[in-house]
């Protein structure tokens, strides 16, 4: 992140006031409980959002060399992206065109491949998606007249992030990153590393997943003992990039940065800085590593929820990736224990009927910002 960007940002904390009210939202924000349990709402959302705009599948660091993939589903679609021999980025739908079967396996991250096989019957693609062989067929299938490669799914890559759009239309990826396409340049996300990927289904509507990042004012009683004692709880720094928006979790000790000449000002310490792609992705530079979060529906009040770490360079021992794999266990055991189990009993209150509506407040504008922006994105 450009120098003149911290500056202007911690500007804005020094300037916020007791318990940063001046980052305070203009107004707060209503929205009813069938936001998080209707089926018709569920279903509009996996349509517009979903299926008909741009996706976040990776980031290219993941898919590095030729050969290397992501095998993983979009709005229950199984996908597959592989890295070409041109450098290129090739999208297709995971199925085989004979009889239906999974080619790669899902919730895969993986290099090398040289062509891709069907585990069912043993048909070949190369690794653009055309079908190359029909072993041992025996003519059978001479008579098919019918295109058999792989259906192709439009992909988009963008300073170092990955997207995938199933309704086939181009992905305008600056257009849709905005003004975020500033800070995300300037951090290198291309060069990271994957270090482990870990996966897990949590029984709630995929919205809890970015309800639980959006604001910092439950940090005070829910992370108590885990996060409090090292951050604020009072407000974060945001900012709207069309339906998408960034949201800067702050350190307590943050305004001692602000005591020294502002040319020697630095954000990056003292915040984790959040980057939510609607609706499927959120990109967090911490300050040595990169965490991304893929978030894909299963069921109105089911999500299944992919972590990675990436570090900025390959580890050059066991005891380096070990502290980058540290990271992870972390970081998935705060939200495991606490946020996520949390938000599956929000969940079950909401399926209840307990309360007919949730108030947020001005103190978590990036929560308003993108219940607002998926309610216009669905009619609602």
């Amino acid at each position: 992140m450009r120098h003149e960007r911290q500056v202007a940002l911690l500007r804005r904390v020094a300037h916020a006031g007791p318990e940063l009210q001046g980052l305070h939202a203009p107004a707060s924000w209503i929205n009813p409980a069938t936001a998080y349990t209707d089926q018709a709402r569920f279903e509009r959302e996996l349509t517009v959002l979903f299926r008909g705009g741009p996706v976040f599948f990776a980031l290219s660091g993941e898919l590095r060399d030729p050969g290397s993939y992501r095998a993983a589903t979009v709005a229950g679609l199984p996908v597959l992206v592989i890295r070409q021999s041109d450098g290129s980025l090739r999208g297709m739908v995971d199925v085989c065109r004979h009889r239906g079967s999974t080619v790669i396996p899902l919730d895969t991250l993986g290099e090398g491949a040289r062509a891709l096989t069907c585990p069912y019957h043993g048909w070949v693609y190369d690794l653009d998606g055309r079908l190359r062989s029909r072993p041992h067929s025996a003519g059978a299938f001479d008579d098919v007249t019918t295109v058999c490669d792989l259906p192709p799914v439009v992909v988009a890559e963008e300073h170092g992030i990955v997207f995938v759009r199933l309704d086939g239309e181009p992905i305008d990826a600056k257009a849709y990153l905005g003004g975020a396409t500033d800070d995300l340049a300037s951090f290198g996300l291309a060069d990271y590393v994957p270090i482990e990927t870990r996966t897990r289904i949590w029984r709630m509507n995929w919205k809890l997943v970015f309800d639980t990042f959006t604001e910092s004012y439950h940090i005070r009683t829910l992370h108590r003992d885990s996060l409090f004692p090292r951050f604020n709880a009072d407000c974060v720094i945001f900012e709207p990039y069309g339906r998408n928006l960034v949201s800067i979790g702050l350190r307590k000790d943050v305004l001692d940065e602000t005591a020294k000449p502002e040319d020697e000002w630095s954000l990056l310490p003292y915040g984790t800085i959040q980057y939510f792609l609607v609706p499927s992705g959120i990109v967090v530079h911490q300050l040595d590593h990169i965490e991304t979060w893929r978030i894909e529906p299963v069921d109105v009040r089911t999500t299944r929820l992919t972590t990675s770490v990436l570090a900025p360079r390959p580890p050059e021992s066991d005891g380096e990736r070990a502290r980058w794999v540290k990271n992870l266990d972390l970081l998935l055991e705060v939200t495991g224990a606490e946020d996520f189990p949390l938000m599956e009993g929000i969940q079950r209150n909401l399926d209840a009927g307990a309360i007919e509506q949730l108030v947020y407040g001005r103190n978590e504008p990036p929560l308003i910002h993108f219940h607002r922006e998926v309610a216009v994105a669905v009619g609602d």
